[in-house]
């Protein structure tokens, strides 16, 4: 399917197109039409009609996500903006920018999307999606703004695209469709696969922490609410009696350390970037905390989606952050780990204290009180040692499957961009059906 005589584009995305195609732009197809939201979020609310916003599309399916959004006759009147229906496309053109979606009904959008009505010319609506899609780089680069970056539609309809007749657009979207489909259901299965085996891992955790990893232990009634039962020789005990709270200032020459809600403490010295985004660096090394090896760090306003972490080095953390240093009963990554369960983290969220879950702190006052079930602390290193194990085979197994999804989708992306630029003769490719 490839060969054929291909001449210069003299566009830069596409730089040499098939022989009878021509360069084309989003405005010779289609009018672009602006989206809003109503004054009045009174006006607005109903279900008159599906109201779409650039968090609704989707990655690569074609359709917008299900939403619950929805608008009424009289706020879409004030918008007083065109509805796009099953004829014409919609393209993000803010955060996230780019994306392209085929409305399956009519439909009204907001300020962040714009909405392309064809003009009556022959176009295949799927192949001009596809079109779109290989150009997403292209798009998110006309994107300009100093508060936020934003596609204008003047901006929109100048990009240019490769164009071939309409039966050849008919034939590459049929295509087109189904080797995309292809690799969505292998995509789909491996998502699917990824949702169990973190659901495994979550398992894993919470019952190797919360009833021990020997069998046939006595269970008994722990009193705990959010532990239930647990082997009958564990004492209940409050963080308050396994940990102090370390509050040593800060000295030079000790690398900045983080915790995150996926992998705990950090083991290095964050790079520039990464110290950037995650703190204000201070030159008065002072400001911050001084962890050991051993002590249990967690962030106070991220604890509830469990960021916590075992310092494996000495270093510093931000002020914002608790250190909890464990007392010689305490295996503290058995600890970690207990935290880090489901049933743990939700105990987090219950005793954190904000207004609204952007805002949630656990302070150590709450942190101290929390009741647990501590096995002796030769089985707590037994079980630590057992969960980081297992863990670590099962993210081993979710890594492989995210460098799968990687590869399938540049697979798909270079099959989408091949067929659209012509780079793939589907010129004599005949569809089982055209409509």
């Amino acid at each position: 399917m490839m060969g054929r005589k291909r001449v210069d584009s003299k566009v830069s995305w596409f730089p040499k197109i098939p022989v009878g195609w021509r360069v084309k732009r989003i405005k010779d197809f289609y009018r672009i039409v602006g989206g809003g939201t109503p004054s009045a979020a009174e006006i607005g609310i109903g279900r008159a009609m599906p109201w779409a916003t650039p968090t609704d599309f989707s990655d690569a399916e074609r359709k917008l996500k299900k939403t619950t959004r929805s608008i009424t006759e009289a706020g879409h009147r004030e918008i007083g903006h065109a509805l796009v229906g099953q004829s014409g496309l919609l393209v993000s053109c803010r955060a996230p920018a780019g994306k392209v979606a085929l409305p399956m009904e009519p439909i009204s959008f907001n300020q962040g999307c714009k909405g392309l009505s064809p003009r009556g010319k022959a176009i295949s609506r799927e192949w001009f999606f596809y079109a779109l899609v290989a150009q997403r780089e292209q798009i998110e680069d006309a994107a300009k703004g100093a508060t936020f970056t934003e596609i204008s539609g003047e901006s929109l309809k100048r990009i240019s695209f490769p164009t071939p007749a309409y039966e050849e657009q008919v034939q590459i979207a049929h295509w087109l469709n189904s080797r995309v489909a292809s690799v969505e259901r292998r995509l789909e299965l491996n998502s699917k696969k990824r949702d169990l085996l973190i659901e495994l891992r979550k398992t894993v955790i919470q019952k190797s922490t919360l009833h021990g990893i020997a069998p046939g232990v006595r269970m008994r009634d722990s009193g705990i609410p959010w532990a239930g039962s647990t082997p009958e020789h564990w004492t209940v005990v409050r963080l308050g009696e396994m940990f102090s709270e370390a509050s040593d200032s800060g000295i030079e020459g000790l690398p900045m350390l983080s915790v995150s809600i996926h992998s705990g403490i950090s083991d290095k010295e964050l790079n520039e970037d990464e110290v950037e985004r995650k703190v204000n660096r201070s030159v008065d090394k002072t400001l911050y905390k001084r962890v050991k090896t051993n002590d249990l760090v967690y962030n106070q306003m991220r604890a509830w989606q469990g960021a916590f972490g075992t310092a494996k080095l000495e270093g510093l953390v931000s002020p914002a952050y608790v250190v909890a240093r464990p007392r010689p009963a305490v295996h503290a990554p058995y600890v970690e780990h207990l935290l880090r369960s489901p049933a743990g983290i939700e105990e987090m969220r219950s005793r954190s204290r904000g207004i609204t879950d952007f805002r949630l702190r656990l302070y150590w006052n709450e942190f101290k009180n929390i009741r647990v079930a501590l096995p002796p602390k030769d089985e707590q290193e037994r079980i630590a040692l057992f969960v980081d194990r297992k863990v670590g085979q099962i993210n081993r197994q979710i890594s492989l499957i995210n460098d799968m999804e990687k590869l399938l989708n540049e697979q798909r992306d270079a099959v989408i961009h091949a067929a659209v630029t012509g780079v793939l003769d589907l010129s004599k490719f005949i569809p089982n059906h055209i409509t």
